[in-house]
């Protein structure tokens, strides 16, 4: 099984839209595929919801549909995380909906980075919250998930990649994103080698794996159409010095 996330620290690079047609076109060949929403702006979950299932699936009565609802017993200090059974959106199309109270999960997750280097075992359960959640309802037969993550290098992205095998990267032929590029790969880096010294920590109650997640390769947004197939000259600049600055900064290689 593999597990994709799409992650981009720069907005409107057209993640959330490559992930859901991405989603429906590997479930339509037959692929039993989960997407995950792990962006707290819960972009892809309106996408494949009404407004009324939206009124009903973020409404006070019963939070635990979602992903902040599987993880507030750890906020509250009333228990682990609750089982959350994705949604079945059809046959082989399954969701683990998002949710714009989400947010509220950046700063315990912050805190507990900080506290686990002492070992503590319930800042090791929160830093696992996010991967136990979707490992558990990947078990439910998918062969690929797909997540799609914040337009941040937050504390919540840093926990969802620790579930994915491999990261894909939507941009932009743009300076913004050249120089994103930079700050994406340096920001890994440092999360790879602060995980090293994490691992050391852990309690053996709390089973945690290793940061593994390969860099897959990067995907181009043209916001405009081509003219007879040439792509516009103020896009072929940009284009042309995309895949040294991939090689360098997500693969460390020239």
């Amino acid at each position: 099984m593999k597990t994709i996330a799409f992650c981009n620290n720069k907005r409107g690079v057209g993640k959330t839209s490559l992930v859901y047609h991405l989603a429906w076109m590997c479930a339509d060949h037959g692929i039993p595929t989960l997407a995950v929403d792990l962006d707290p702006q819960a972009n892809l979950t309106s996408l494949l919801f009404t407004e009324t299932e939206l009124d009903d699936l973020w409404g006070d009565r019963d939070p635990s549909r979602t992903r902040y609802g599987a993880v507030m017993p750890l906020l509250r200090g009333t228990g682990d995380i609750a089982p959350l059974p994705p949604v079945r959106i059809s046959d082989k199309l399954g969701l683990l909906p998002g949710d714009l109270r989400l947010f509220g999960l950046e700063e315990p997750l912050a805190s507990a980075w900080t506290r686990s280097a002492s070992g503590d075992e319930a800042a090791f359960r929160i830093l696992t919250a996010l991967p136990r959640v979707i490992d558990a309802a990947a078990g439910a037969g998918y062969q690929l998930i797909l997540m799609d993550l914040a337009p941040s290098l937050g504390a919540i992205n840093r926990s969802g990649l620790r579930s994915a095998s491999h990261l894909c990267v939507p941009i932009l032929p743009d300076l913004a994103s050249l120089h994103g590029l930079k700050l994406l790969g340096s920001q890994l880096a440092g999360w790879r080698e602060a995980d090293r010294q994490l691992l050391g920590h852990a309690p053996q109650a709390i089973p945690i794996s290793a940061f593994a997640i390969q860099p897959m390769g990067y995907v181009v947004v043209l916001r405009q159409a081509l003219y007879r197939g040439s792509v516009p000259n103020a896009y072929q600049q940009w284009l042309n010095r995309i895949p040294p600055a991939y090689h360098n900064y997500l693969l460390n290689e020239s």
